[in-house]
């Protein structure tokens, strides 16, 4: 009994995860795992499964000490990939959060985005056989199903369609993902909650880890229904379409699986990605990418929140000329109206180098800081990083290639040390914005990614705000 209040109190856990029940406790039929993320449902659906959280937890508490003996970016790659999907994602969102992990285990933790083990693709036809509203022959052309890529939860398939030659992308889940990752997401709970308690004991570090993971969870739960991921594509073709951005956005063919959250079939997107193309095409396009990521942010409120450049391509438009499409809507990011406005404001107070205004005011509503935080003691680190590495002029600025990556390792050294928190939101913008920039200098290394911002953030700044 002194052994479960210790394990609750410790880390808030329920008390029938504690060592008492998993000796006396009768095994019962579990609820159902829950249809959109629920972190007490979860507790619910596992307090029923004792030896397979104590099974799961020990083989990822047995990877612990060799990344105690071996601490480096490459052994926690491989050890996160080792672990399976859900780690795999987890080291993704800690890719982009710079206020969480240190700056040299960032480029490391990137490199999961392209570094995915497969799965037999029998196990794959069986999936969209069984999902598919007719049979695969009477839907495909004779074996013109094919893999092409594999990601953390799913691979894709590219395969032509009997009734109108079309070719498509068939996105298919990994068997058995949903137990998988609702068990490993319900574990990253727990030694959150125990990080969240133990940080502060040895660190200054203001520790939010509950809740990234609960972001992080909630957004890898909803990649899981593909219904879902059809509806946001389908969205953003909407609504791009309706604001005349020039960015094609694939169909969904919901017809052909209709109710399937298993799988998604969309039109094939035949491009390579804009990071590849020619200089001529990176400098015709980057324009319409800063329009397209600024209209998401600033505008639609509903925001692409997997960034990277796979998902960035260059097709042949109906015209006959280059043309941006965007594509992977498996994860999406809100962002409400008080933070569009923030954000604007934000943008607009950077571009005019009023630093002191960004720091004390916008930093504060975006949520970076406390709204009692005194900045007086950080507004020089910050002033001095923004206006040298970012706005700074002439023959300086044509000389960096790379501005937004050179000062990104001063920013995160400064959001590790002092009580910063990054929303999530945020540093996907921050990632998207490093992403476009790094593509345009391959184009022109004088190319200014705020300078490229300005006209947009200024229009809707007066829309918003009613002055530039």
């Amino acid at each position: 009994m002194a052994l479960r209040k210790v394990a609750g109190t410790l880390i808030g856990l329920p008390v029938s995860l504690g060592a008492y029940e998993f000796l006396h406790s009768s095994i019962s039929p579990s609820p159902p795992l829950p249809l959109s993320y629920s972190p007490t449902m979860l507790s619910t659906h596992y307090t029923h499964k004792p030896f397979t959280v104590i099974s799961r937890i020990i083989t990822v508490a047995s990877s612990i000490p060799p990344l105690l003996l071996f601490n480096t970016p490459t052994k926690l790659t491989s050890t996160l990939i080792s672990l399976g999907p859900a780690w795999i994602k987890f080291g993704q969102q800690l890719s982009i959060r710079p206020d969480i992990i240190p700056p040299n285990y960032l480029q490391g933790l990137s490199s999961l985005h392209d570094n995915c083990p497969s799965f037999p693709d029998s196990e794959a036809l069986s999936i969209i056989e069984e999902e598919l509203s007719s049979t695969i022959e009477e839907t495909f052309h004779p074996n013109s199903l094919h893999r092409v890529a594999a990601a953390s939860l799913g691979q894709v398939y590219k395969g032509r369609l009997l009734s109108t030659n079309e070719s498509v992308a068939v996105k298919v889940q990994r068997p058995g993902i949903s137990r998988s990752v609702s068990l490993d997401l319900y574990i990253a709970r727990l030694l959150c909650l125990l990080a969240d308690k133990v940080v502060p004991m040895v660190s200054s570090q203001k520790t939010m880890y509950v809740e990234l993971c609960d972001c992080f969870a909630g957004g890898s739960w909803g990649e899981l229904d593909y219904m879902r991921e059809g509806r946001n594509q389908e969205l953003f073709r909407e609504e791009l379409g309706k604001r005349g951005v020039k960015v094609k956005i694939p169909r969904v063919h919901s017809e052909l699986h209709s109710g399937s959250s298993k799988i998604l079939i969309t039109s094939w997107v035949d491009g390579v990605k804009l990071s590849s193309c020619p200089p001529s095409v990176i400098n015709r396009l980057i324009p319409v990418g800063v329009e397209l990521f600024l209209t998401q942010l600033l505008d639609i409120g509903k925001f692409h929140s997997d960034p990277h450049p796979g998902n960035l391509l260059v097709i042949t438009g109906e015209d006959g000329e280059p043309t941006l499409s965007l594509i992977d809507f498996g994860l999406t990011a809100d962002v409400d109206d008080r933070e569009r406005r923030a954000m604007t404001g934000a943008i607009v107070n950077l571009l005019k180098g009023d630093y002191k205004l960004l720091i004390r005011r916008d930093a504060k509503e975006l949520g970076f800081l406390d709204m009692e935080y005194d900045t007086r003691e950080i507004e020089p680190l910050l002033t001095k990083v923004l206006r040298d590495g970012l706005l700074e002029g002439g023959s300086n600025l044509r000389k960096r290639k790379d501005k937004l990556s050179a000062i990104s390792g001063e920013l995160n050294e400064i959001f590790f040390k002092y009580e910063f928190s990054v929303p999530p939101f945020f540093a996907l913008v921050t990632r998207g914005l490093g992403l476009l920039e790094g593509i345009a200098l391959k184009g022109d290394e004088e190319f200014d990614i705020f300078k490229a911002a300005m006209p947009y953030a200024k229009r809707r700044a007066k829309i918003i705000f009613g002055y530039v």
